[in-house]
């Protein structure tokens, strides 16, 4: 029997706290291009998604359960970065560029990196959302 038949299609969908639900709710609608796919108003909860690919995204002040494991400080995404294989880049990456230049933590780039005997080559840009987030939008060359 072939597993992958049978499997349900899984993937990752990163929940992140932000300051200000409807300062991140504007970045991400109006400068990364997201769209609201659903939302919880009494949570100050706000689930996005761009291209196939989501996030959740949650104040840090708003009501309900946390999964907070230690003091919340800025920038809340210190250490991690999140990649989004996007359809257009030079649409977002114009996008960004004029609404929110300050934001550009990498500027677009092409990259090549190598998997097995080929060499993949990639566009690139990272963005630093206003809570610290940052995110790597990508797509193949």
């Amino acid at each position: 029997m072939n597993n992958a038949a049978v499997m349900p299609h899984l993937k990752l969908v990163p929940e992140l706290y932000c300051e200000n639900i409807e300062v991140t709710r504007q970045f991400y609608t109006e400068v990364f291009g997201f769209k609201v796919k659903y939302e919880g108003p009494e949570e100050q909860f706000i689930y996005f998604t761009l291209d196939g690919v989501d996030v959740m995204v949650e104040s840090i002040a708003g009501v309900g359960r946390r999964w907070v494991t230690g003091e919340m400080e800025k920038p809340y995404g210190r250490g991690i970065n999140f990649q989004w294989d996007v359809i257009n880049i030079g649409a977002i990456y114009e996008r960004v560029t004029r609404l929110s230049p300050a934001s550009i933590y990498l500027s677009l780039e092409t990259k090549s990196y190598q998997c097995d005997d080929k060499v993949a080559m990639q566009q690139q840009f990272v963005v630093k959302d206003p809570d610290g987030y940052l995110f790597r939008f990508c797509s193949d060359c």
